[in-house]
């Protein structure tokens, strides 16, 4: 029994990797490039004999994937290379940032994505969530219509972007949500977000739907789709490209943001901003920042008039902030001086910013107390 089974496995792959077999391959793979390939097609397409001719006739994002290489690639949500690479983590995670400011970074697209950023919006918005940062870097696109319905989600997208095929161009609408995200929404983006991520991130921008931070994206502006052979093994095809809803070119040009910072500091720079207007907002003094402060720093704090300063009233009054993160644990203390001290029981992170925050209602001897809250950005070197 088992000579005969290998027999016919071996008759089997006689037949899908015969001259034959191959010829068939390339003569379905020519049908579709001739159909639905969105790009040049090559002048000398009738003539060529094997598959992997046809594929490096045809733009990069076009490939020819083995049955493992498919199975595979959908593990990764059909997201591109950089996506790909990052399976090892989450698909989706958030946290709570200082300020009352929720945070959800999206990897890739995945066909189950707008269930969880629904999750994972009510969560934070019921913990006290008013602004919301959505993080798209790294994330290298996936499934379009997942794009389609996390725009949903914005107030103010009444278009999701404007492609184009072979068979003529057409303006496409996101699927609408009950749920919806704050009107302070920021989208983080850096040079690989690519594709669906570059859908979200155009479309938002062409409507003034939320504020994009970051560096300008890859430029991968065109839509793949999959012909798949009975072997399992499947033609990634270009065929289509897409715009912003205003036709704002993305392919080979990227989505340059409404707040541009620099590469790693794109977080860090959105939610001190946020601060800096949320304190400003209360009256709050900023004090001139401290650079290069060493991690294991201790901060003294001056007052004109006598303090009574014990630790239990000031506990709750100083703040030392991680950007990008939330606040972190300080000692305080008086010394003879009469100066508050304020010390991180951890170091500080090297290469970290953080926001040194005093809130008012500190007392005087005199029994008043303060009426101005202060604070002051630190980089820790």
């Amino acid at each position: 029994m088992k000579q005969l089974q290998a027999i016919l496995f071996a008759f089997i792959a006689i037949l899908l990797f015969s001259p034959a077999a191959e010829a068939a391959r390339v003569d379905d793979i020519k049908f579709f490039v001739e159909n639905y390939y969105y790009g040049k097609i090559p002048d000398n397409l009738d003539s060529m004999k094997t598959v992997d001719e046809v594929i490096d006739a045809l733009d990069e994002y076009s490939r020819y994937l083995s049955p493992d290489e498919y199975t595979f690639y959908m593990a990764a949500v059909g997201a591109d290379d950089v996506a790909a690479a990052h399976l090892d983590e989450p698909a989706i995670s958030s946290s709570m940032l200082y300020g009352n400011i929720g945070y959800i970074k999206i990897q890739t697209f995945s066909a189950k994505l707008n269930q969880e950023i629904i999750d994972q919006w009510l969560a934070l918005k019921k913990q006290g969530a008013t602004k919301l940062i959505l993080d798209l870097r790294y994330n290298g696109g996936g499934y379009v219509d997942s794009a389609e319905k996390f725009l949903g989600h914005f107030e103010g997208v009444k278009d999701a972007y404007y492609v184009t095929t072979r068979e003529g161009s057409q303006m496409v609408k996101p699927i609408p949500s009950k749920v919806k995200f704050p009107k302070q929404t920021y989208i983080l983006v850096n040079k690989y977000s690519a594709s669906a991520s570059e859908i979200v991130a155009a479309s938002v921008i062409d409507q003034s739907a939320a504020t994009v931070v970051g560096e300008k994206t890859k430029g991968k502006g065109t839509i793949q789709t999959f012909f798949e052979f009975e072997d399992g093994s499947a033609l990634k095809l270009t065929v289509g490209e897409f715009t912003g809803p205003k036709k704002t070119k993305i392919h080979q040009k990227g989505v340059q943001p409404t707040i541009e910072t620099k590469t790693g500091k794109e977080l860090t720079t959105i939610h001190e901003r946020l601060l800096h207007d949320h304190f400003a907002s209360k009256k709050y003094k900023p004090l001139d920042p401290l650079d290069k402060v060493a991690a294991a720093k201790t901060f003294y704090l001056h007052f004109t008039q006598p303090m009574n300063l014990r630790a239990t009233q000031t506990s709750n009054k100083v703040e030392l902030v991680k950007m990008g993160g939330v606040a972190v644990p300080v000692k305080t203390s008086m010394n003879n001086n009469g100066q508050l001290e304020i010390t991180p029981v951890k170091k500080m992170q090297r290469g970290g910013t953080y926001m040194l925050v005093v809130h008012p209602g500190l007392p005087s001897t005199t029994g008043r107390t303060t009426k101005q809250g202060v604070y002051s950005q630190i980089t820790v070197q």
